[in-house]
């Protein structure tokens, strides 16, 4: 009887140890497995940090060039809302020139202008009308290679003059003028006035 309790004995040892071994593979394979699953969602977790922060710095970047287009944009507005009452202050200057500025300009002007024959000359504006008389006229010829006539005063143009040859008109309104050196030199005085 020793010896069957003792084969039972080591029967149920063996299968304790059995019983053991098993339950340790199966807890270490459960164990590799919870690991495992554990570093996948932790390495998913990681890469969404990522790409969400990827996302937050691009959708920053945009804002950020969004707000600096509209910095620029609003200066750029200030800046042609300053170059338009520069010049609109100059043409207020130039419009306000006595008779013998107006007179000087006008005469510099035809001067140089590439006339063989005769000119009409009209003036506009008040100013110009009361400077620019049959008496300048007549004192211009006197220097010009071409004969100038006056001609009649052109209304609700602004001040100025127009030279006209046979139906080509050179513009000589103030305004015109200022808005001509505006279009051909104004990147240039944008640069000069704000670097």
């Amino acid at each position: 009887m020793d010896a069957i309790q003792k084969i039972i004995e080591e029967i149920d040892d063996q299968a304790k140890q059995e019983r053991g071994d098993f339950q340790a593979r199966e807890t270490a394979a459960i164990d590799e497995w919870y690991e495992a699953e554990v570093k996948k969602i932790n390495e998913t977790h990681i890469q969404q940090l990522g790409k969400q922060s990827r996302d937050l710095e691009q959708k920053y970047k945009q804002q950020q060039s969004r707000q600096q287009m509209e910095i620029r944009q609003e200066s750029l507005v200030e800046k042609q809302s300053y170059l338009d009452r520069l010049f609109e202050e100059a043409y207020e200057q130039m419009a306000a020139w006595n008779q013998e500025t107006i007179r000087a300009f006008a005469e510099a002007s035809l001067k140089k202008l590439p006339i063989s024959d005769h000119a009409q000359l009209l003036p506009a504006g008040s100013n110009a009308v009361a400077a620019l008389t049959t008496d300048f006229v007549d004192e211009v010829n006197e220097t010009l290679a071409y004969t100038l006539f006056l001609g009649k005063p052109l209304e609700g143009t602004g001040e100025g003059f127009v030279i006209d040859v046979a139906g080509i008109q050179y513009n000589f309104l103030y305004r015109d003028l200022l808005k001509e050196l505006r279009s051909t030199t104004g990147s240039e005085m944008t640069q000069k006035l704000f670097g």
